[in-house]
């Protein structure tokens, strides 16, 4: 139920932000909305659930009454083989006969077995090993469905970011080369004088080089996250994918330890899917620990035989069997055991899972505060960057600074607006990694 309560609300947003019109750029939350609908990872799980949903049906079904039907004809010549015959052979000047040379006969029987007990189904009423084994699996998968999802966000937010963030950079790439292409131009004039140095000719046309492949590096990041982005939402290839150039804006506040790591990670869903497999190995002991144990079932058949004659036989046959294990080596008693050793060492995992989510979730945090502190103090320089631009460039209308330094200042002030840029990116790209670590427990993007 779980699943399919995902998989509903999912595959309706998926199906509006498909057929919406394409008259405004996809923004993050659109995208998102097509990648769950459109997500071969968790469509495969989404089917993992219904096929754990239908094993659970035919494990309950083994252990309700089984009735089979057949139908034969068979043909046949000979003589009898006992003192009891069905088959009417005929009779030859009113005495019976012993040996045949063609027969044929008609053959129709039913079938019914019951396990009354076996392997720790009691009628098929309780809730057998051999089922609850099938349930634990199928919540499981359940939520797994719930991982795959956090999966398929952050991947999107990754590739949303990174490719909206490359876009917005290139006015700032751009602006650099035409600006370090003046100053080429500035420094071999002054060479020219005497004002310069051929090392400072190299040395410029160097920087001039380097913006040029940091210009087409960001293009071809551009392009690549856009052809990344519609192949994931099942869109055609195309490199100009309308993106709206506005990127989300961080948590704030942003999330407490509370709320990461308090009452919410007890139904962690990874968490959840260690407790079921959990459950799951310890039904697979049960389940072998009760082969230790006597079975019992009930059999029972209907046979009608026609041989074309008058004289047509029945049979019926009802019993019940004890099936007793004696003696196998130790065989099924080392197989209870060892689906023992497997039960505990599931339990122990379960702690090791909760020790990996709040190491993960931690680490993430550590990032996170590290980037921000990194944004203040880029933030300060900017602004000092851009108030030392200003006063320059007024200086430089009133012919007191000279052109290189112009140049100078203002790339130092590009240079800082690129950094700041790239650390914000980041950090959005380890909020939506804290989402997917916090299992959707805490929830930055919808």
């Amino acid at each position: 139920m779980a699943a399919l309560l995902f998989i509903l609300p999912c595959t309706s947003e998926a199906q509006d932000a498909l057929e919406a019109p394409r008259s405004h750029p996809l923004t993050l939350h659109d995208c998102i909305a097509i990648a769950l609908g459109e997500s071969p990872a968790l469509e495969g799980s989404r089917y993992d659930v219904l096929s754990a949903a239908q094993e659970v049906r035919a494990a309950q079904g083994l252990a309700l009454p089984q009735l089979t039907g057949s139908a034969g004809y068979q043909l046949f010549s000979g003589s009898r083989t006992g003192k009891f015959s069905i088959v009417n052979l005929g009779e030859s000047n009113g005495v019976s006969l012993n040996t045949v040379d063609l027969g044929a006969v008609e053959i129709y029987s039913a079938r019914l077995t019951y396990p009354l007990f076996k392997d720790g189904s009691i009628l098929g009423l309780n809730n057998a090993p051999a089922i609850a084994e099938k349930k634990a699996k199928k919540q499981a998968l359940a939520w797994t469905v719930n991982l795959t999802r956090e999966a398929v966000i952050y991947r999107i937010t990754d590739e949303f970011v990174a490719t909206v963030s490359a876009r917005n950079r290139m006015g700032l790439a751009e602006r650099r080369v035409q600006l370090l292409d003046q100053s080429v131009n500035i420094t071999q004039e002054q060479q020219k004088q005497g004002l310069k140095l051929p090392i400072d000719v190299k040395v410029a046309k160097d920087q001039f080089s380097g913006a040029q492949t940091l210009l087409k590096l960001l293009h071809e990041q551009s392009v690549a996250g856009s052809l990344d982005l519609s192949k994931t939402l099942g869109l055609s290839s195309s490199s100009k994918l309308s993106l709206t150039n506005i990127l989300p804006d961080p948590p704030d506040p942003p999330p407490t330890t509370e709320q990461l790591l308090g009452a919410c990670l007890s139904h962690h869903p990874s968490l959840e899917v260690q407790r079921a497999v959990i459950d799951q190995a310890k039904q697979d002991y049960r389940l072998e620990r009760f082969r230790l144990y006597p079975s019992v079932s009930l059999a029972g058949s209907a046979t009608y035989i026609d041989d074309f004659s008058p004289a047509n036989g029945s049979l019926f046959f009802g019993g019940i069997t004890v099936s007793v294990p004696i003696f196998d080596f130790g065989a099924q008693l080392a197989t209870a055991r060892g689906k023992l050793m497997k039960y505990k060492a599931e339990e122990a995992r379960l702690l090791s899972t909760a020790d990996d989510v709040n190491y993960e979730v931690l680490k993430i945090y550590q990032t996170i505060y590290t980037l921000t502190h990194n944004i203040l103090g880029l933030q300060g320089d900017v602004s000092k960057a851009e108030r030392d631009a200003q006063v320059l460039e007024a200086q430089q209308q009133q012919g007191i600074a000279e052109p290189l330094t112009v140049i100078e200042k203002e790339l130092h002030l590009i240079a800082k607006q690129d950094e700041l840029q790239g650390i914000e990116a980041r950090r959005l790209t380890f909020y939506a990694a804290l989402q997917k670590a916090a299992g959707g427990a805490w929830k930055w993007i919808p």
